[in-house]
């Protein structure tokens, strides 16, 4: 824990006592200002929309400019868009703020391949744990505080107060990172920076051909990339929705099977990375992806706060495998000189089930990955109108599906794994 990964770490750290706090409350935001159903996957699917644009610019310019400057400017430049949400008079508001803060898209090629780089080959998945670890346990009681907050306050005074704390955040972080984050050495380009339609340009053709020289297994697990955002946008935001309106539970009660989760996810993460790096990136995870099939087909069949929380409590446990084991598979199957354009195409190989409850956009997403983001979240709410069950129905099968394609045609080069 130094460098580049001490500075990442801390920064996610204080975003869980900020931003985090709310994503499982985001959804019912949006209901408290005046959205319904398929309004709340409209605004959810926004974010992505933008990231579908900017993303193949966002791999060129981690690929070509200094990755600290790019993060830094990003951070600076879109830190204001989170005050869009404090003075958002209706759901169209929210809409608006999803539609902007999409240009944090900049951030992540960037920080990705920074952070792959950053990492010993052979202690990728015990440092892609610790990275979640550290600010999972730091923030192990912002569910909570958001559930007692918007039931003492109520729902938009709690969220503008959040939002306001998320700006603040962003800057520090943004300041952060510029002075303490280093690059690695690496070849750099000698040649002039292009104009702006050049870049755009050269951007679209290079995401292109990156397309067209992903390997067979990693064009395998691209399609398991797919199918996971496609599913967990369609279902992401209803978690909240579906306890609350269906099963009669407390946004208080909410927040405490996160929190419970949040305890499971801490204790689980470095043990998970640490059988990763011992018994392979490839056997473990598709392990881990069967498993999360189960409590997801159980959800809709839940009866109230015991049996969800059962649920998380297997879902965290399946999810602690994935968190460090997905990227770190990835890592394995990309080379170094190709990291930082092949996650602007598929990010930085996330494949956790999102417990958060907010759809969109994120570090694990990437160009390709943004349309079916936006289907999955626009789908979503047709989808839950018309069975509130069968969002969770179809991301466990599509996790079995997942495993499957994992075990049968992800290939992972000889010299990666050792």
């Amino acid at each position: 824990m130094r460098g580049n990964l001490l500075i990442f770490t801390i920064g996610d750290s204080l975003r869980q006592l900020s931003m985090f706090i709310t994503f499982p409350f985001f959804s019912l935001y949006v209901q408290a200002l005046g959205g319904n159903m398929v309004e709340i996957g409209i605004v959810n699917s926004l974010r992505p929309l933008t990231a579908l644009f900017a993303y193949p610019i966002a791999g060129y310019l981690a690929h070509r400019y200094s990755r600290i400057k790019v993060i830094a400017v990003t951070i600076y430049l879109t830190a204001p868009f989170w005050l869009i949400y404090v003075f958002a008079q209706d759901w169209r508001g929210l809409a608006l703020g999803n539609l902007m803060l999409g240009l944090m898209t900049f951030y992540f090629p960037a920080s990705n391949s920074l952070m792959a780089d950053s990492i010993p080959p052979d202690k990728r998945g015990l440092a892609y744990s610790l990275w979640w670890a550290i600010p999972s346990a730091v923030g192990i009681m912002s569910p909570y505080i958001g559930g007692y907050l918007t039931t003492r306050y109520g729902v938009v005074p709690a969220m503008r107060f959040l939002y306001v704390l998320t700006f603040a955040v962003a800057i520090i972080n943004g300041t952060m990172n510029l002075r303490f984050l280093k690059e690695p050495p690496r070849e750099e380009s000698g040649e002039g920076g292009p104009g702006v339609l050049r870049m755009l340009v050269d951007s679209y053709r290079d995401m292109l051909a990156v397309l067209a020289w992903l390997p067979r297994g990693l064009k395998a697990f691209a399609v398991m990339l797919v199918l996971g955002f496609f599913f967990n946008n369609m279902m992401a935001s209803y978690w909240v929705i579906y306890s609350v309106e269906a099963l009669g539970m407390t946004k208080l009660q909410w927040g405490t099977v996160l929190l419970i989760a949040a305890v499971v996810n801490v204790v689980l993460l470095l043990p998970a990375g640490m059988i990763v790096d011992r018994m392979g990136t490839k056997r473990t995870l598709t392990v881990a992806l069967a498993a999360a099939a189960i409590p997801l087909l159980l959800f809709p069949f839940s009866r109230g706060f015991w049996d969800v929380t059962l649920i998380f409590v297997a879902l965290t446990t399946a999810n602690s495998v994935l968190t460090s084991g997905a990227p770190a598979l990835m890592a394995q199957m990309v080379p170094t000189e190709m990291r930082g354009r092949v996650m602007a195409a598929l990010g930085q190989g996330m494949l956790v089930i999102n417990l958060r409850g907010s759809a969109g956009g994120g570090p694990g997403m990437g160009a390709v990955l943004a349309i079916p983001s936006i289907l999955g979240a626009v789908v979503g709410g047709y989808v839950y109108e018309y069975s509130p069950t069968l969002p969770w129905l179809l991301m466990g099968a599509s996790m079995l599906l997942s495993a499957l394609i994992n075990a049968f045609l992800v290939s992972v080069p000889e010299s990666a794994a050792e």
